[in-house]
């Protein structure tokens, strides 16, 4: 399954293991199967980080239900 992040990327779902706040540095890490490449989303502040975070689980969600 892939994943669109924003107008320009995607990424295969296939080969991620976490996606995760990280609340110190208000971005996003998207943590990869071999845990040594982590790709940071950063945002200016957390406010705009937990609108992203929330519409990629509600992304991932409407995914789920339709290959269910």
């Amino acid at each position: 399954m892939w994943l669109k992040l924003g107008d320009s990327e995607i990424i295969n779902l296939d080969y991620i293991s976490t996606i995760k706040k990280n609340p110190s540095s208000n971005s996003i890490e998207i943590i990869y199967n071999d845990l040594n490449h982590i790709k940071s989303l950063p945002f200016r502040n957390s406010e705009e980080r937990d609108r992203a975070y929330d519409a990629i689980l509600e992304n991932l969600s409407r995914m789920k239900l339709f290959f269910e």
